[in-house]
């Protein structure tokens, strides 16, 4: 498909150096007989380096909605890819001027907070799915101690912050409840959310057309997708004339389905869509999604007493209470740093 083509080369670009990049900017010439990656390293803070794996691995779910949202790219892909880049960079960078201040004090995090950490990830980032988790992570080159390593940093870096601005007067129960009842949602199990939802598939190839290309299937599904937005035609009938699922006869109405049985990146924009807004057409690999929500239910959220709720409860007030004086620290922290960057 030539209008995503482009997917991995922008994804390449955003993150790293290509050799022959590398090479020109030296002043050297690119030798074709021994391709390398001529530079690693997205940034370096006070010389502590921020690797253009570790950058790639952190885009890799930005990249992956934006490349479903905008299969053609355009200028609004860019600017997004763009903000995210420099939104992942912001952070990493962040991080390292936080672990600088940790690691002057020869502290160590243990290891068994780094592996319930990793477990929540795999829980809520990947489905509780582990083998999603590693074969992400071979796809953008970084190995599982490089990632054990980076969530170490971050907790790290969390410890840090909690020492250092976390001692003062400590929230009074009202306010741990306040906060509990806020952002309970936050500390469900979100693997257990589902959703109802309306959909048109169109796949990228004609079953009973194979000389149609996957960009007049995609026109296609522009076309049907403005239609059912300007009132023309109607979703169900679309469904039953145009969709290739297994609910397309249903006038396209999918049951109550789990966020775990979702790929990752469609319940990621699925969840986040309003009811009744038609999104769309979204790209993967097999073709073109139409979507519309009819309704969500999320899991429930654990009790304030169940195990440490509470202690990530206290832990959020304290950050919000002393967020202005750790900002102003970061801040002086950035402003004495030497701080580089290669992308």
């Amino acid at each position: 498909m030539k209008f995503i083509s482009r997917y991995a080369f922008l994804l390449l670009a955003a993150c790293c150096l290509c050799p022959a990049v590398a090479e020109a900017q030296s002043g050297k010439s690119a030798s074709p007989k021994n391709p390398r990656i001529v530079n690693r390293v997205a940034a370096t803070v006070n010389g502590r380096p921020i690797t253009a794996a570790e950058v790639r691995f952190r885009m890799d779910p930005y990249v992956r909605e934006l490349a479903m949202l905008y299969p053609r790219q355009g200028p609004r892909f860019n600017a997004e890819l763009i903000k995210a880049k420099k939104a992942v960079l912001d952070e990493l960078v962040e991080r390292e001027l936080v672990l600088g201040e940790f690691d002057s004090r020869n502290l160590v995090y243990p290891d068994s907070a780094v592996n319930e950490e990793i477990s929540r990830r795999v829980l809520n980032q990947f489905n509780g799915d582990r083998d999603l988790l590693l074969t992400s992570l071979r796809k953008r080159g970084l190995s599982y101690s490089e990632y054990r390593d980076s969530v170490r940093k971050e907790l790290a870096v969390a410890a840090m912050r909690s020492s250092r601005y976390d001692r003062g007067i400590p929230p009074t129960p009202d306010e741990i409840r306040a906060e509990y009842q806020a952002t309970k949602a936050d500390y469900r199990d979100m693997t257990k959310d589902s959703i109802q939802f309306d959909k048109i598939f169109i796949p990228s190839i004609d079953p009973s057309d194979p000389n149609v290309t996957p960009e007049q299937q995609y026109e296609l599904a522009e076309k049907v997708a403005a239609g059912i937005r300007s009132g023309e035609m109607t979703f169900d009938s679309a469904a039953r004339q145009y969709s290739h699922d297994r609910c397309s006869q249903d006038g396209g109405r999918w049951p109550y389905v789990k966020r775990s049985d979702l790929a990752v990146e469609f319940a990621n924009i699925v969840f986040s869509l309003p009811e009744n807004k038609v999104a769309g057409p979204l790209v993967d690999k097999a073709g073109f999604t139409i979507v519309r929500v009819i309704g969500k239910r999320q899991a429930p959220a654990p009790a304030l007493s169940a195990p440490g709720v509470k202690e990530r409860v206290d832990d959020s007030v304290r950050r919000k209470m002393n967020e202005k004086r750790y900002r102003a620290w970061v801040d002086r922290l950035r402003n004495k740093a030497v701080i580089r960057t290669f992308i």
